[in-house]
Formats: structure tokens, sequence, C-alpha cells
């Protein structure tokens, strides 16, 4: 049974490892999205300005093309959030299934130590009764 303890206790150190990496890519997905939206916002100031009279430095293709091509990355990086997302729900989900096994595992040998004890006390008395 210590096996079995010591492998939990490895299975749950690997998978909070593989949490925190899926935290990891998460928080950067979430980076890129920002600086996309971060970039959008200039682009779109940037074709207002020539609304407005200001100087024209891009032409307003350049800007409509990458606000297109920001466009098709931000529903890349959604999808990629949401199957990041699934991922890090499975290893939390994972997480909590070894852990209740862990917990479990700990009563038994409870039980398993509680029930020697009770034998080797049962053994004592009937030692001494025979005597």
């Amino acid at each position: 049974m210590p096996k079995a303890r010591a492998s939990y206790l490895g299975m749950i150190r690997l998978q909070k490892l593989a949490k925190a990496k899926a935290e990891m890519k998460l928080a950067r997905l979430n980076e890129q999205l920002a600086a996309i939206e971060e970039e959008n916002a200039a682009l779109f100031k940037m074709h207002d300005d020539r609304f407005e009279g200001n100087a024209v430095i891009v032409p307003a293709h350049i800007i409509m093309k990458r606000l297109e091509l920001n466009k098709a990355r931000q529903a890349q990086l959604a999808e990629s959030m949401i199957a990041q997302r699934q991922e890090l729900l499975k290893i939390s989900r994972t997480i909590d299934t070894l852990d209740r096994r862990l917990q479990s595992l700990g009563r038994e040998l409870e039980r398993f130590r509680a029930a020697d004890e009770m034998d080797e006390y049962m053994s004592h008395l009937q030692a001494k009764h025979s005597i």
C-alpha cells in the first residue's frame, strides 16, 4: 500500500505540473489576444484619423487588410483558448479524482492499521488467558 500512496502522490504531482503548464498556455493566449485588441484599437484610430483630416501615413487598404488578419487570428486564439480551458478543466478533474483516491487509500490504510492493532490486542488477551 505504501507504493500505491507514492504512486498517487507522483501522479498528483505530475498532474499539477500539467495544470501549471496549461495555465501558462492560457495566460499566453490571453496576452496574445490582448495585444491583438490593442493593435486593432490603434488601427481603428489610424483609420479615423484619415477622415478627420490628419496626416495619412498608412493607406486604408493596408489598415483593412491588417484588421482582417487580426480578426482571423482572434478566431484562432478563441478556439485555442476554448481547447486550453477544456484541457485545464480535464486536468483539474483528474487531480480531484486522484486526491479523492488518495484520501480513500489513506482511510483504508487507517482501517488496516486499526484492524492489525485489534488483532494484536486480541491475541495478547488470548495469550494471557491461556497461561
